[in-house]
């Protein structure tokens, strides 16, 4: 038997979602002061992490929305 349920679902991707964006909001400033010392290809390297960094959180975002369209928002939900 599992243990899955639409609103623990819902809540591991709205954590997910937290997580996600705290990660961006810090290889954001890392992109900044990469690009402002002028280290070219550590900061293409940032760079990249931060786009995969962004689309993990759209990810997540676009399965919150598919969760609370089938199974609409949880009582508890933020």
């Amino acid at each position: 038997m599992t243990d899955w349920s639409p609103e623990k679902a819902m809540a591991m991707e709205e954590r997910h979602i937290i997580e996600g964006e705290m990660r961006v909001a810090r290889q954001e400033v890392l992109v900044a002061k990469l690009a402002e010392k002028g280290h070219g290809a550590s900061l293409t390297l940032a760079e990249d992490l931060l786009s995969a960094l962004c689309d993990s959180v759209e990810i997540s975002r676009d399965r919150l929305l598919y969760l609370r369209n089938r199974y609409g928002n949880p009582p508890n939900s933020t």
